[in-house]
C-alpha cells in the first residue's frame, strides 16, 4: 500500500500543481478582461451560490446548465436542457446534501474526478506499456490546452473517470462504470462494442444501457427518446446542429475553410474556428498514427475513433477542443513520442495556450 502511494506521488502532485496554478491564473484573470455576462441563468445559478467571482466563474457556459437541471429537473425547462445527460446534475444534487451548496458540489465532484481519473490513466498505460509513458501521459492531460475543463462544472473529468474504469476494472465493475458512462455522456454508448474483444470485458455492452435509459425517461416525460439530439438547436445557431440537417464531415471541413478565407483574422469566432478545426485534425492525426502502429489496445480505438467522429456530423466542430479530453489515447500517443526535447517543448507549448484560453473560458468568453 504504502508502496502503491509512493509510485502516485507525482500524479497528486501534478494534479495539485495545475489545479493551484489555474485557480491562481483565473484570480489574475480578473484583472485581464472584463468579465461577459451574457450567459442565461448566471445569476441563479453561479451568483446565487454565495461565492466570489474567482471561484464562481470555475461554473460559466455549460456548468450553468447543470446547476439548473441538478436544481429543477428536466421536467418544464425551456432553454433546451435535454441535451446534457442526467448522471453529473444528479450527483451533483446528492452532494449538495454534504456541501450545502449545488454549485460547489459540482466543482467538488469535477475536481476529485480529474484527480482518479489521471491516478487511473497512469495505472492503464503503465499496464499496457509501461510507467515512463504512463506518467507523460498524465503530463500531456493536464497540460492540453483546454484540460482546464475537468476543474470546471463540466462533465468531462467525471466522465474521463467513468470511461477509464470501464477499461482497467475487469466483469460486471468494468460494466457497471460504463453504464454510468452512458448516462453522462452520449458517447459512453461507444463503450459497447469493445465488450468483444476479451471474457472480461464483455459486461461493457451494458454501457450502451445508460444512454438508453435516458431515451427511456425522454420519451415518458417528452415523448420524444431522441430530445437530447433535436435540442442541439437551441445552443448553436446553425440549422445543421439538430437531426433536420445532418451534414457529412467533409461539409464540415469546407464550412472550415470558407471561415478562413472569408472572416477577418481580428474577430475573437475566427481564431476560435482555427482551434476547433485544429483540434478535429490534430485527434485525427494521433489516432491515425496510433492505429496504423498499433501502439494502442484495440478496443481503446473502437471507442475513440466514434467518439471523436460523430460530434462532426452536427454540422460544426464547436466544442470539439473540449472532447478530445476525453479521447484519451491521443494523450497515450504524444507520451509515445521518443523526442524528449520535442515532448518537453510541445507540453510547455500546450501549457502556455491553457493559460490563454482558461483566462477567456473564466471571463466569459466561449472557447469550446
Amino acid at each position: 500500500m504504502k508502496r502503491s502511494i509512493t509510485e502516485l506521488k507525482p500524479v497528486i502532485l501534478a494534479f495539485l500543481l495545475w489545479r493551484g496554478l489555474l485557480f491562481l491564473w483565473g484570480i489574475i484573470a480578473l484583472r485581464l478582461l472584463e468579465f461577459k455576462a451574457s450567459f442565461p441563468l448566471i445569476n441563479e445559478s453561479l451568483i446565487i451560490s454565495g461565492y466570489p467571482q474567482w471561484l464562481w466563474q470555475w461554473g460559466n457556459f455549460d456548468g450553468v446548465h447543470y446547476l439548473t437541471v441538478a436544481r429543477h429537473g428536466y421536467a418544464g425547462l425551456i432553454n433546451g436542457e435535454q441535451v446534457f445527460f442526467p448522471v453529473y446534475p444528479l450527483l451533483i444534487k446528492l452532494v449538495s446534501f454534504l456541501t450545502g451548496n449545488l454549485f460547489l458540489a459540482g466543482l467538488l465532484i469535477a475536481n476529485v474526478s480529474a484527480l482518479l481519473a489521471a491516478i487511473l490513466l497512469y495505472k492503464l498505460v503503465s499496464r499496457d506499456l509501461n510507467k515512463n509513458v504512463a506518467f507523460w501521459s498524465v503530463i500531456f492531460l493536464f497540460a492540453f490546452p483546454t484540460s482546464f475543463f475537468f476543474g470546471a462544472v463540466y462533465t468531462e473529468a467525471l466522465f474521463l473517470l467513468l470511461l477509464l474504469l470501464a477499461f482497467f476494472l475487469p466483469g460486471i465493475a468494468g460494466g457497471i462504470a460504463g453504464l454510468l458512462a452512458g448516462g453522462v455522456r452520449l458517447v459512453g454508448a461507444f463503450l459497447a462494442p469493445t465488450a468483444i474483444f476479451k471474457p472480461l470485458n464483455r459486461w461493457r455492452i451494458i454501457a450502451a444501457g445508460g444512454v438508453l435509459s435516458y431515451m427511456f425517461y425522454l420519451w415518458r416525460q417528452f415523448g420524444n427518446p431522441l430530445l437530447f439530439l433535436f435540442n442541439q438547436g437551441a445552443f448553436k445557431n446553425a440549422r445543421a446542429n439538430t437531426l433536420s440537417g445532418l451534414v457529412t464531415p467533409p461539409q464540415v471541413l469546407y464550412r472550415y475553410l470558407r471561415i478562413f478565407l472569408t472572416a477577418s483574422v481580428t474577430h475573437y469566432d475566427f481564431w476560435v474556428a482555427v482551434l476547433e478545426f485544429t483540434a478535429f485534425l490534430f485527434g485525427v492525426g494521433i489516432l491515425t498514427w496510433l492505429t496504423v502502429r498499433r501502439k494502442v489496445p484495440l478496443s481503446y480505438l473502437v471507442y475513440s475513433w466514434p467518439a471523436l467522429v460523430l460530434p462532426v456530423f452536427s454540422g460544426t466542430l464547436s466544442s470539439l477542443p473540449r472532447y478530445l479530453l476525453t479521447v484519451f489515447p491521443v494523450f497515450i500517443g504524444l507520451a509515445l513520442i521518443k523526442n524528449r526535447p520535442f515532448k518537453i517543448g510541445l507540453a510547455i507549448l500546450f501549457a502556455l495556450l491553457e493559460v490563454v484560453l482558461t483566462t477567456f473560458f473564466v471571463r466569459g468568453y466561449w472557447v469550446s
